[in-house]
């Protein structure tokens, strides 16, 4: 079944793309996992994924995209899904697949995708989620490819999207003070307030838990949050019970008087993040 998805750009999509939901199948059963792994399911199908995103790009840009996409993104969604949830379930596997290319290659299907096929910006979205969760060598490399922009603009793709992007800047920022610096340099900030002013107590908990990070491991940005009007925002949650205490402790850390240190926050903040 491997072999036959993996030879599907070669040979068809047709069943290339049966056997690959297939494959979604069994991996979401949770009884042949490590099976798959063992067969090398991780680094055969994100070398398709690499493949496909080659198809797809060279198609856009010789006009063809309609039909080619179309049939691609067929195929796009299972192995997306297969990967994600292999990484999901089994740890260790982003170890087998360090390699800046792949990176490059699911930003290059999302960004083809956006328009004509939104539903794979999500998909895309959950595979990048696994893969900076735990190892720092894809949060690194997100920031050292310079996709940073083009993450951020997918934020207001859907509400899927926008938790799903701030759960990956989460876990870039939750790497340590270097990455948390890096985001703020690059502007991560001011695109936070309208995800923050939103209704939706999903998207605002997750900017929230950002902005906690932010704030301990780069105490610039606190200070940059107040200024760009911040706080008046953060007020608005006030009154919603499952986001008062993290607001309240947000608040406490973005308006210490002037020299005091974020990270003498009080116990109150850091227990409401714990």
């Amino acid at each position: 079944m491997l072999r036959l998805v993996c030879s599907g750009l070669k040979s068809g999509t047709g069943a290339a793309v049966e056997f690959a939901w297939c494959l979604h199948y069994i991996v979401c059963s949770h009884t042949a996992n490590a099976a798959l792994i063992a067969l090398g399911a991780v680094p055969a199908l994100s070398s398709l994924l690499c493949d496909i995103a080659s198809e797809i790009s060279q198609s856009f840009s010789e006009g063809l995209e309609l039909a080619l996409s179309f049939s691609l993104s067929k195929l796009t969604c299972p192995v997306l899904r297969c990967l994600g949830n292999l990484l999901a379930e089994e740890t260790g596997c982003e170890a087998q697949i360090q390699d800046e290319r792949l990176l490059a290659a699911l930003f290059t299907v999302m960004q083809c995708y956006l328009q004509k096929h939104p539903f794979i910006v999500p998909e895309g979205l959950w595979l990048l989620n696994n893969l900076t969760a735990d190892d720092p060598f894809f949060c690194f490399a997100l920031l050292s490819l310079d996709l940073l922009p083009a993450l951020l603009q997918l934020l207001p793709c859907s509400q899927a999207a926008s938790v799903l992007v701030l759960t990956v800047l989460c876990n870039v920022a939750e790497k340590g003070p270097a990455y948390c610096q890096q985001l703020h340099q690059r502007a991560a900030l001011p695109l936070l307030l309208g995800p923050l002013a939103l209704p939706d107590p999903e998207v605002v908990g997750q900017c929230l838990e950002l902005l906690h990070l932010l704030f301990l491991h780069c105490p610039q940005a606190a200070l940059d949050f107040v200024g760009q009007g911040g706080p008046q925002t953060l007020k608005q949650h006030q009154s919603t019970p499952e986001l008062q205490e993290r607001v309240q402790a947000l608040l406490d850390m973005a308006l210490q008087p002037p020299g005091a240190s974020v990270f003498s926050s009080s116990p109150a903040a850091s227990s409401a993040f714990s």
